[in-house]
């Protein structure tokens, strides 16, 4: 979809539209249509779109109700297999519904089951509208900035929200920040023509890559080929995959203006030789040896790692004693940090302990906030021994359980974490004061966001394992859906929920059976042409009896990827789950469009016992069957239902110390600091994480 400035306020849960003189007659239409996508104009956000120029106006209602229909999946006529569902599932025996299910699959999708003759009744549900209000044009310019400065990944929405800017908004180079921490970030606005500086030779290379159209955060380059063995005979075919590694054919502009981002960079080939062979083909592309008198420093980088070029990481390792290594690693205060707990482990005694914790005092003071902050989450959990550490590469979306390491010394973490606590109280003392300051507890129900390249789109973007309290507290079923479009009939879409109590576990599927005494499925659809549906309903009052938790997951039965087809998740709150229509948009609290190339999603667990949701918006491991992915799933239930490790009400209260005083009533503050505005708008949580 297009991004917009509309759809970029929308996001934001803002309105900005310029104002006229006369009422254009359209704000009530448009305040109702985006009251059944669940969302409602403030007083003043209505008498803005009531007097905003007629054209705007009609802009403004394409644009949002467009995206927002498309993101809640209300593009079209989805219909489930059962079209009673749930009383008419409830009716069926089990062997009914098996054998629906079986002349279904032999008829490939044509077969439909016997007319429901029941009726619907009609019933008052309680959506709890998503409030827009105004922003003024400066408060829409911070955004650009604010993203621009944040010191990690950002998601897909808000990397094109940058490029809206760059190339639609005007004088975009007035609204870059002093400094631009993140290099993935830094890089996209050089490739855009910003007028930026890359420091260093790999900043370049990201440039390159991007240009190219490919990953610009550098995953591994996967081989050209493999090899498999067909009846005794290694066959060598093509990867397919490496195909979008390779770097396009540059013109001469492109060619120089990468060759002269590399001569004003570090140009280190002792950096460059890491991705020797990335390097020894761009090297080629840019065609160096043509401009050697003009970029003599890029060619010369480029020959040393053909032929000599030692990486400083060797160096590091061939350090004969502690004290030349340190020295070594101080160069670069953040690769110190990052070895700073292996340092720790490999000490022989209370002296080298000492000289590694000096060296860490002085690291702290020049590293990046983004290096301090993970550090500081690594030691929270370092006084526990044989504790499996869950990591996220930055090109991955399945956690990495690596086995744990010997517990550290309790007062070393502590005093470690310190250091680290009082480095980021210093850096904050020097921003702009916060006067008496209120923190909502509820904050502490918020992770640090770490890292949100991977997330898929959503209405409302959160942190994963945040926790977010049902919107409807008088909601006695939790109706989760996918929509899809199955343009040719080739698709089979899969929507399965998996019940983990103390000792037992059930999932509800097309595999293990369409009910039970707490939760409903609508019935398996595969290969059915034009909009296709599943739903499960989950019964809260009877599934609390019997578990605690619920992992919801979309899979693709086809083993292609969840981003190869037109498809929505999301969640809807039902008082009434046999009345009305089964699709009420209006009752949505959050849904999801598909980015990922994984075969299955593992989107969000649903904490029955305290009547909230955790996204995890994890890909599954498994073929795409939700019940064989279990194991994973009680490492996700395990990982991101445990207290953060930091939390934002703990990052708040460092500013608060370090910026103001903080105060018990929201009455009495200058900066309030609630649950509302950091829960559903991550980018607020940037502002602070500096």
């Amino acid at each position: 979809m297009k991004t917009t400035q509309h759809i970029i306020a929308l996001q934001q849960g803002w309105v900005l539209l310029p104002q006229g003189n006369e009422a254009n007659g359209l704000a009530a239409t448009i305040q109702y249509e985006l009251m059944q996508a669940g969302y409602m104009l403030d007083s003043e956000a209505y008498r803005a779109v009531e007097y905003a120029p007629r054209e705007e106006a009609i802009n403004f209602h394409y644009e949002v109700i467009e995206y927002l229909r498309t993101m809640l999946g209300d593009t079209g006529n989805f219909k489930p297999f059962y079209e009673g569902f749930p009383k008419q599932v409830m009716e069926l025996s089990d062997a009914e519904l098996f054998i629906n299910q079986l002349i279904y699959y032999w008829s490939n999708g044509n077969f439909t089951p016997e007319a429901w003759k029941g009726e619907r009744p009609q019933a008052f549900e309680h959506p709890r509208y998503t409030m827009l209000r105004t922003a003024s044009h400066e408060e829409f310019e911070s955004l650009f900035t604010t993203l621009c400065s944040a010191n990690q990944s950002l998601t897909k929405q808000d990397r094109e929200a940058i490029l809206w800017f760059i190339h639609l908004y005007p004088d975009a180079e007035r609204l870059l920040p002093q400094q631009i921490p993140f290099k993935e970030t830094l890089c996209m606005l050089a490739a855009e023509g910003m007028p930026v500086r890359l420091a260093t030779a790999t900043d370049v290379l990201r440039l390159a890559v991007y240009m190219s159209g490919g990953d610009i955060s550098l995953p591994p380059v996967p081989p050209t080929h493999y090899v498999i063995n067909c009846n005794g005979i290694d066959r060598k075919f093509e990867n397919r995959a490496a195909r979008a590694f390779r770097f396009k054919k540059f013109t001469r502009s492109q060619r120089r203006l990468i060759l002269s981002h590399l001569e004003q960079s570090t140009c280190d080939a002792s950096e460059m030789v890491l991705r020797a062979e990335r390097w020894k083909r761009l090297g080629e592309i840019l065609h160096v040896g043509e401009y050697a008198k003009r970029y003599p420093r890029s060619a010369e980088a480029l020959c040393a790692i053909r032929n000599y070029a030692r990486s400083w990481y060797a160096t590091v390792e061939a350090a004969d004693n502690l004290n030349e290594r340190l020295a070594i690693l101080s160069q670069r205060p953040g690769e110190l940090l990052r070895r700073i707990d292996w340092l720790l482990r490999e000490s022989n005694d209370q002296q080298e302990q000492d000289a590694i914790i000096a060296a860490f005092t002085q690291a702290i003071r020049h590293a990046s906030s983004k290096v301090l902050y993970e550090l500081y989450n690594h030691f929270l959990r370092r006084q526990e021994g044989d504790v499996v550490r869950p990591i996220i590469l930055k090109h991955k979306r399945t956690p990495l359980f690596l086995e744990g390491n010997d517990a550290l010394d309790p007062s070393l973490t502590t005093h470690l974490t310190a250091l680290i606590q009082a480095e980021l109280k210093h850096r904050y003392s020097k921003l702009d004061t916060l006067g008496k300051v209120f923190i909502d507890e509820r904050l502490k129900a918020i992770p640090v966001p770490m890292q949100m390249r991977g997330l898929n789109p959503a209405l409302k973007t959160l942190v994963r394992g945040t926790r977010v309290p049902l919107d409807n507290p008088q909601a006695k079923v939790v109706r989760f859906y996918l929509h899809w479009k199955d343009e040719k009939g080739y698709e089979d879409l899969d929507l399965s929920a998996t019940f983990v109590g103390a000792d037992n576990i059930e999932t509800i599927s097309w595999a293990t059976g369409l009910k039970s005494n707490c939760a409903v499925h609508s019935g398996d659809v595969r290969h059915s042409m034009g909009d296709c549906a599943e739903y499960i309903d989950v019964i809260l009052e009877q599934a609390r009896k019997e578990f605690r938790y619920v992992v919801v997951t979309a899979n693709n039965f086809e083993r292609r990827p969840m981003n190869s087809i037109d498809a929505a998740f999301g969640y809807m709150e039902r008082e009434h789950a046999e009345a009305n229509t089964i699709w009420l948009p209006e009752t949505t609290a959050n849904s999801f469009r598909f980015s990922s190339e994984a075969q299955g999603v593992h989107m969000v667990i649903l904490d029955i016992e305290r009547m909230e949701y955790i996204v995890t918006d994890i890909d599954s491991t498994s073929i795409p069957i939700a019940y064989l992915d279990t194991p994973l799933m009680l490492d996700l239930i395990r990982l991101y239902t445990a207290t953060p490790a930091l939390d934002m009400y703990t990052l708040l209260s460092w500013h608060a110390d370090a910026r103001g005083t903080l105060v018990d009533n929201a009455h009495e503050a200058d900066t309030v600091m609630n649950y509302e505005t950091f829960s559903t708008q991550y980018t607020q949580c940037l502002k602070y994480k500096v």
